[in-house]
């Protein structure tokens, strides 16, 4: 019962953040379920790789009017990295915490695709939309 529970609160962050119905929670079983749970984060994924290439494509490669352009790619590289090593770490504490539960994998991609998501819309805020 405290798993359900848990279950059912771990979601209300992505009902409230993300303002759509998860496509994943309409399922029939866990194992569906869980197979929706890593499509959708793939998904994401994606989209986050096509915003940082995005981004690093914008910057120029030399460095103009007194900005390190360089050092900012670098960084932005070094923290994309870093990133990544923290969600992963994130979402494995839950995935542990859900051990030998069906919700496991659930969680586990459920919480991958939040914080590809929110970085997603991080970087995004940084790339020039083209002019129409």
């Amino acid at each position: 019962m405290k798993k359900n529970l848990l279950f059912v609160l771990a979601l209300l962050p992505f009902a409230a953040s993300a303002q759509k119905i998860d496509p994943c929670v309409t399922k029939g079983n866990a194992q569906e379920m869980s197979t929706c749970a890593k499509d959708e984060y793939t998904k994401s994924e994606k989209e986050l790789k096509r915003t940082y290439n995005a981004l690093l494509k914008q910057i120029p490669d030399k460095d103009e009017d007194g900005i390190p352009y360089k050092a900012v790619k670098k960084q932005l590289e070094k923290a994309e990295k870093a990133w990544a090593v923290f969600v992963e770490e994130d979402c494995k504490s839950i995935s542990i915490y859900n051990r030998g539960s069906a919700l496991k994998d659930i969680e586990y991609y459920n919480c991958m695709r939040s914080h590809t998501e929110q970085r997603t819309g991080d970087l995004s805020r940084f790339v020039r939309k083209p002019k129409s």
